[in-house]
């Protein structure tokens, strides 16, 4: 082969190389970049939303039933966490008024989160907590009510799982 062609094979293989390398830069996902999560514009409905889902999802992952969305556990979360706006320490109250408007549940459990966080990590700390997994992934309750508000620059909420 005349050395200008194999010149030319040459430029032709390191122009291809030298393409794909500068579509690589191109396409390739960027690096994460850390950023605090707020709950500016989040709506709290929506988060409490997301926290069934990933409830649901690790629920599964233990071979788990869903649990279905209750009415009035929801309302009785939104009451219990509003209950703790304003900076207040995160304590669990009696079940038994939960009980008592929920029928006919006769048992209940609560996790308690407020957190700077996006609802999958919440899950993942409630998952790591040995009292919070163990209501989380409790086989007797079969239903949940999440109410979640912003209080100050995090977002807070009472997750109450009801059972019979």
């Amino acid at each position: 082969m005349p050395r200008g062609a194999r010149l030319g094979w040459w430029l032709l293989g390191a122009g291809l190389v030298i393409g794909a390398v500068a579509v690589f830069l191109v396409v390739r996902p960027a690096g994460e970049v850390e950023h605090a999560w707020s709950p500016d514009g989040v709506a709290a409905e929506e988060y409490a939303a997301a926290l069934v889902d990933a409830t649901n999802a690790a629920r599964s992952e233990e071979g788990l039933a869903p649990l279905t969305v209750s009415d009035c556990a929801t309302a009785e979360a939104l009451a219990r966490a509003t209950a703790l706006a304003g900076g207040k320490d995160l304590e669990h109250e009696s079940l038994s008024p939960v009980i008592e408007a929920c029928p006919p549940s006769s048992s209940a459990a609560e996790n308690l989160a407020r957190a700077a966080a996006p609802p999958l990590d919440v899950v993942d700390a409630w998952l790591g907590s040995a009292g919070h997994r163990a209501n989380l992934l409790d086989p007797s309750v079969r239903e949940v009510g999440i109410g979640c508000l912003v209080d100050e620059d995090e977002m807070l909420c009472s997750q109450v799982f009801l059972g019979e």
